[in-house]
């Protein structure tokens, strides 16, 4: 019997480790930008408060099932384009459009890096205020989002000292992911329906 090199053994558990957790990982991130930015037209009774570009920087990670688990992580640089309305009301409507990443080098494995934060950091960044929690996100219904019906959930934050009430859809629009959300109290319809994007 002829036993096996050091070399030949450590490489070959390398191997079988490699292929049984973890996919070959990248260095350098992805830079992504998103195309166009989502609106709310004026005629909807919502004014500006908001509008620009913002950069953020995460990690996206894709699990993959199979007869083995596989896990490939990316660093993503994503330039997302946001909008924050406010009514008469004093609801606020925020819309994030972020440029959908492709972490592995397959057409239909896309994600949407806002996906990748905490969802305080998301709700702060949709509605320009300083928001310390949002409870967990529950389905209430749908939504109809640039011409897509998706999922309507609502949750709970305290947002500038104030405690509010949530709405959120999301939806991919071409080669971007645009996140909506609201502050409203019941009863108030959330202008979804009403957005939309020249792209």
């Amino acid at each position: 019997m002829t036993l096996p090199t050091r070399r030949g053994f450590v490489v070959g558990c390398a191997a079988t480790l490699a292929g049984c957790s973890v996919l070959p990982e990248e260095r350098e991130p992805i830079e992504a930008s998103a195309a166009a930015p989502a609106v709310l037209p004026e005629s909807s009774g919502y004014s500006v408060v908001a509008e620009d570009s913002r950069t953020i920087e995460t990690t996206v990670t894709v699990d993959f099932s199979g007869d083995v688990q596989l896990t490939s992580r990316r660093d993503v640089i994503a330039t997302v384009f946001r909008r924050v309305y406010e009514s008469t009301g004093g609801a606020l409507f925020g819309l994030l459009t972020a440029p959908a990443v492709r972490v592995v080098d397959q057409p239909e494995v896309v994600r949407d890096p806002l996906r990748a934060l905490d969802d305080a950091r998301v709700v702060s960044l949709a509605l320009d205020a300083d928001v310390n929690d949002v409870s967990e996100w529950h389905e209430r219904g749908s939504a109809t989002l640039l011409g897509t019906e998706t999922t309507r959930m609502t949750a709970t934050t305290t947002a500038d000292g104030s405690e509010r009430k949530l709405v959120r859809a999301r939806v991919r629009a071409g080669e971007d992911a645009v996140t909506g959300i609201a502050t409203a109290p019941d009863g108030d319809e959330v202008p979804f329906g009403a957005v939309t994007r020249d792209a």
